[in-house]
C-alpha cells in the first residue's frame, strides 16, 4: 500500500484539521476536567472531558511530522541550523511570552475582584525568568501554566531534529535504524520531571516515520516494520488506548483531503488557543465558581468559557501570532530560489 502525496504541498489541509481537533480537546479537558472543584465526578462534561489532554500528544505526531516536512521541502541542510532555530525561536517564543505578560496581568486584575478568594498576587520573578528558557524542566519550578511544559518538550524535539536531520534523511538504512531505536529507547529512561522529551519520543517518531514514507525516503517494508515497532513500544508503555488514539491521528493526516471550515479556523488559531484558554476560559471558570452553585449552570458556564477562548484566541492570533508567522516564514534557506517551494507559512 503506498499513499498518494504531493510532497512539495504548501498546505496540508489534514494537519489543519488535527490541530483543531488537538486544540480543542485539551481546551475542552482543563475547562471541563482540569479544576477538579468545578464540576462533580459525576457530571456528564467532565466526565466528556477526561481524555482531552491526549491533544498534547497528538501535538507530538504533528510536530513529528511537519517539522522535519517543512525542513525537506525548503532544502534544509545541517549548515543551516541557525537559520531553521531563528525561524521556530520567531515562530513560537515572542506568542508564547507574550503570553506569559498576559497571565500575569490577568491573575493581577483577578484579584481585583470581590469573588477572588485565593493568596494575594505576588510574583516570583526568578521562576517567571526561568520560563524564557524553559530551565524549570531543571529547576523544578512549577510552570506558571500547565500547557507550557509541552512547550520545553516541543523545543527540545527542535534542537533534536536540527541534529539529527540528516541521520533522519539518510539514504543508508542502517543510519535511519540506528536513529529510530535510539530515539525510541529514551521511552525508557526513567525521567519523571515534566518537561523533557524522553517520555513522548514514540509519538515524534510516529510523525518522523510518516514524513520519510511521504517524501519516499524510505519505502514501504522499512516503514510498515518500524511503524509496528514504535506502536509496539506505546503499547508497552502506554496501552491500546494511545495506540488507537496514534493511528486515528495518521489516519487522519493520510486520508483526509478536505476539512470543514470551521476546523480550518480551529487549526489556524490552535497555537493561540493553547496558549489562552488557561488565562481566558479557566478564569471564567474560577469567578464562575464564585457566585454560581447550581452543577448545572456551572456546566453552562464550560461551553461559555470555551466559546470565549476560542474569541481569545482568534484576536491573540491577530494581534499577536499571526505577525511572528508572517516574520518566521521570510528567513529561507535559499534566498531568492524555489519560491513556490521555500516558504511554508501555514505549516
Amino acid at each position: 500500500m503506498k499513499f498518494q502525496f504531493n510532497p512539495l504541498a504548501k498546505e496540508i489541509p489534514s494537519i489543519g484539521l488535527l490541530r483543531g481537533i488537538a486544540s480543542a480537546m485539551v481546551c475542552y479537558f482543563h475547562l471541563s476536567f482540569g479544576n477538579p472543584n468545578f464540576l462533580p465526578q459525576e457530571s456528564i462534561v467532565r466526565q466528556s472531558g477526561e481524555w482531552g489532554w491526549v491533544g498534547v500528544q497528538i501535538f507530538f505526531i504533528i510536530s513529528g511530522f511537519v517539522i522535519p516536512y517543512s525542513m525537506f521541502v525548503s532544502n534544509y541542510s545541517p549548515g543551516k541550523v541557525w537559520i531553521f532555530l531563528k525561524k521556530r525561536m520567531v515562530r513560537i517564543e515572542p506568542p508564547y511570552l507574550i503570553s506569559i505578560v498576559l497571565l500575569l496581568l490577568l491573575n493581577y486584575i483577578s484579584t481585583l475582584s470581590p469573588f477572588y478568594k485565593g493568596a494575594p498576587f505576588e510574583v516570583d520573578w526568578k521562576n517567571v525568568a526561568a520560563h524564557i528558557a524553559y530551565l524549570n524542566i531543571f529547576t523544578g519550578d512549577k510552570w506558571l501554566q500547565d500547557v507550557y511544559w509541552t512547550l520545553a518538550v516541543e523545543f527540545q524535539y527542535y534542537l533534536l531534529i536540527a541534529a539529527a536531520y540528516g541521520m533522519v534523511t539518510s539514504k543508508k538504512m542502517l543510519v535511519r535504524l540506528t536513529f529510530c531505536i535510539a530515539f525510541l529507547a529514551l521511552m525508557f529512561l526513567n525521567i519523571s520531571a515534566k518537561g523533557f522529551i524522553m517520555p513522548f519520543t514514540a509519538y515524534f517518531m510516529l510523525g518522523i516515520l510518516l514524513f520519510q514514507y511521504y517524501c519516499s525516503i524510505i519505502e514501504g517494508k522499512e516503514f510498515w516494520l518500524l511503524l509496528l515497532l514504535t506502536f509496539m513500544v506505546l503499547l508497552y508503555i502506554f496501552g491500546w488506548q494511545m495506540v488507537a488514539i496514534s493511528a486515528a491521528s495518521i489516519c487522519i493526516i493520510v486520508f483526509i483531503k478536505n476539512i470543514h471550515p470551521v476546523f480550518r479556523f480551529l487549526g489556524t488559531i490552535s497555537f493561540s488557543l493553547y496558549l489562552v484558554h488557561i488565562p481566558i476560559g479557566g478564569r471564567i471558570n474560577n469567578l464562575a465558581a464564585g457566585f454560581i452553585k447550581n452543577i448545572h449552570a456551572r456546566e453552562a458556564v464550560v461551553f461559555v468559557s470555551f466559546a470565549i477562548s476560542i474569541l481569545a484566541a482568534w484576536l491573540f492570533y491577530l494581534a499577536v501570532e499571526k505577525r511572528f508567522k508572517k516574520m518566521s516564514a521570510t528567513f529561507q534557506y535559499n534566498q531568492g530560489k524555489q519560491q513556490g517551494i521555500q516558504q511554508h507559512p501555514k505549516i
